[in-house]
């Protein structure tokens, strides 16, 4: 039995309860395995994020790839579109029906040389 002091300071004989306050006694082996845990803690948590940033820049680049290529694609089908729309509006104008097949086409001749010669 060991003496315990009560708050209103009357010596009792008693039993001594337990606190929070315990002392805990670390040797010099259980602290290194403390820091090698986290050390290692902290590496594998920086190795998975820098792992989930790496795979998200290639999913990313290849998704700008992807963009790239339907943009490109777009591009091509909507100068379809323009030039399928520009031979329908000639054909319904009624500029075809004014036209007349020629019969004896006409072709002129000229000479690159004697053009530039007169151009000086």
């Amino acid at each position: 039995m060991n003496l315990i002091l009560p708050p209103h300071r009357e010596t009792k004989l008693g039993i001594r309860r337990r606190t929070l306050s315990s002392k805990i006694e670390v040797g010099t082996f259980s602290l290194m395995v403390v820091v090698i845990f986290l050390a290692l803690s902290v590496s594998l948590l920086y190795l998975a994020h820098a792992n989930r940033t790496a795979t998200r820049g290639y999913a990313i680049k290849k998704l700008e790839i992807e963009k790239n290529a339907l943009r490109t694609e777009i591009e091509i089908l909507g100068q379809q579109v323009s030039e399928a729309k520009s031979l329908e509006a000639i054909k319904n104008s009624g500029i075809l029906e004014k036209m007349e097949r020629v019969k004896q086409p006409i072709f002129l001749q000229t000479n690159l040389a004697d053009s530039q010669e007169t151009n000086e």
